[in-house]
């Protein structure tokens, strides 16, 4: 049975950046989204529930990473999250 020809890519490029997308920027974009919430609840609470929401998040965002089919679009969403989350880290600093 053939694939799905929408969700296949054409280059080589084009799938390692979806690849590096679901692995590495769904992780980094769930641990700042945790530490954002750490300062802003406190560490107490946060600390004991990102052993396993972290890993849960992470998932999250690799099924939205590999349900959006251009990988630039994946990346700009995973860059708005970390964006939003470093606005918020760094405004709670101050």
């Amino acid at each position: 049975m053939p694939a799905n020809k929408k969700y296949l890519l054409k280059t080589g490029w084009a799938r390692a950046s979806k690849v590096l997308a679901a692995i590495l920027g769904s992780f980094v974009a769930s641990l700042a989204l945790h530490i954002a919430l750490a300062l802003c609840v406190g560490f107490d609470y946060v600390l004991p529930t990102s052993t396993f929401s972290v890993f849960i998040l992470w998932t999250g965002f690799m099924l939205l990473v590999y349900r959006i089919e251009k990988p630039w679009k994946s990346w700009a969403v995973l860059f708005i999250i970390l964006l939003v989350c470093a606005i918020g880290i760094v405004l709670k600093k101050c």
